[in-house]
């Protein structure tokens, strides 16, 4: 046991010897002051600072019960044993309501105990001060966090609120405490909501990162994000929750924007790539077949040519031949004409027939339940440019002898799947590289499925391929 300083108020001398004796022989790391009277011990307790203090009943001047009550006055938080040689019932109803931790009478054991009581006494105490000490940490801290902290019971009613629910949704924590927590759902998606909290709850399983929509007191939406951790009694019973609520409404809001933002550089961006398309193909790609045209028919009504000037003119055609060639494909990359004329999956198909014709990769594409006429042109145009992209990856990093793709129609999404048989890489050390080339591509068509509200997700291992997964909500055309 740590030094104890220990007040011992007893105006019997010979009682006070024995008392002392007694803690002496079972507790020596004990400092034992004596007071014969409880006022001279009052004028002395800031000078000493005692862990514990044993008061006889009896004493001239003032009881023990008048001491108990000085002491709650001077707001002393000092564990009290009172002890008397009556066992007066009144007198120790008195004494434990007033704060005395525990009453012993004079018996003929009463030396014995006494020691464990002291004992007894002074862990409880400082067991009762850590759990305050916790408390009050955890109270700073819940006043002065920014987020909501709360606790409810099994049926989810809160049962705690610390202050800062009235900075997020405009309600004192007392008129939160008695609600359940659907009662701050929107009343149209109130009872679904509801309905999947309680099976969350029902497993009795910490949750994290929960995205709710809540009504402000005034009437706005709120967004936080919820976290929570269960909690139980000693059989295992469920108690209830206790967690955070997170306002993350300006950060959604931001998200938003730059969302939205991005959706009109990329619209832009196919705008664009739409005008520099028809300008290589009906002007640039026209005046380079006149030209060969031109070369072609140089020659027709002249016969003095020489041989060596014609076949520089020859040459000349072939190389505007190529040029044409080149400058096609570069419109066709920048628009797929094809997505107006033959559709979606057949543009997709003819793209990767001439994807395994140029770079000896096999490409195996399936697709299943697309309705092109329900298709809006984004999510065309962005499901044709996914594979696009996936496909370039593929040729620049994987050395994959052949390739999948499986694009299904699942309602009420859209999966798009793209798996290779290439050399594969680490995805954690790729994705925290920040300037790699991959990476690049990886994040390109990350931003292609976050503009279609979809996820993506990409696995792969080195030397065992890749394989990106993604699930896009089917954005129909409406009629």
């Amino acid at each position: 046991m740590e030094t104890l300083r220990l007040i011992i108020i007893e105006d019997e001398e010979a009682h006070f010897s024995l008392m002392k004796r007694a803690i002496a022989n079972n507790l020596p790391n004990v400092s034992i002051y004596h007071f014969s009277e409880a006022g001279a011990c009052l004028e002395k307790l800031d000078e000493i600072m005692p862990d514990i203090i044993i008061s006889d009943y009896l004493m001239p001047g003032m009881n023990g019960i008048e001491f108990l009550e000085a002491l709650n006055r001077s707001n002393k938080q000092i564990p009290v044993i009172m002890t008397t040689g009556q066992g007066d019932e009144d007198i120790a109803v008195k004494a434990m309501k007033l704060g005395a931790w525990d009453y012993l009478v004079k018996s003929a054991d009463f030396f014995t105990l006494l020691p464990s009581v002291i004992e007894k006494v002074v862990r409880e105490f400082k067991l009762k001060e850590s759990l305050r000490k916790s408390e009050r940490r955890f109270q700073d801290l819940a006043e002065r966090t920014s987020d909501w902290i709360w606790e409810m019971d099994a049926q989810g009613m809160y049962t705690y609120s610390n202050p800062v629910v009235q900075r997020i949704l405009g309600y004192r924590p007392d008129e939160v405490i008695g609600r359940r927590f659907y009662d701050f759902f929107f009343e149209k998606e109130k009872d679904a909501l509801r309905h999947n909290a309680f099976q969350i709850i029902a497993k009795r399983r910490p949750f994290s990162a929960f995205e709710n929509f809540l009504i402000h007191r005034d009437g706005h939406e709120v967004i936080v994000e919820t976290s929570g951790v269960p909690f139980f009694d000693k059989a295992g019973n469920l108690l209830g929750y206790r967690g955070i609520d997170r306002d993350i409404s300006a950060r959604k809001r931001a998200e938003e924007r730059v969302r939205s933002l991005s959706q009109q550089l990329m619209r832009t961006q196919e705008i664009e790539r739409q005008r520099l398309s028809c300008d290589l193909h009906d002007h640039l790609a026209q005046e380079l077949s006149a030209l060969k045209i031109s070369l072609d028919t140089l020659f027709d009504d002249r016969q003095e040519a020489s041989i060596e000037t014609r076949q520089v003119v020859s040459d000349l055609s072939k190389m505007a031949h190529r040029i044409i060639m080149n400058v096609r494909e570069m419109a066709y990359g920048l628009r797929p004409v094809g997505l107006n004329h033959l559709g979606l999956v057949q543009t997709i198909a003819q793209y990767c027939e001439d994807f395994s014709a140029k770079n000896r990769t096999k490409v195996d594409f399936f697709s299943a339940g697309i309705d092109e006429s329900k298709l809006d042109i984004d999510t065309k145009i962005m499901l044709y440019r996914l594979i696009q992209e996936g496909l370039n990856n593929i040729k620049k990093h994987a050395c994959a002898g052949s390739a999948v793709i499986r694009l299904i129609r699942s309602f009420p999404d859209i999966i798009l799947r793209i798996e290779d048989n290439g050399k594969g890489f680490d995805v954690k050390k790729q994705l925290a590289d920040t300037f790699d080339e991959k990476k690049m591509g990886l994040r390109i068509m990350e931003e292609r499925v976050g503009f279609l509200n979809g996820k993506i997700k990409i696995e792969s291992r080195v030397m065992q391929g890749t394989k990106v997964l993604i699930e896009i909500p089917c954005m129909e055309v409406t009629q």
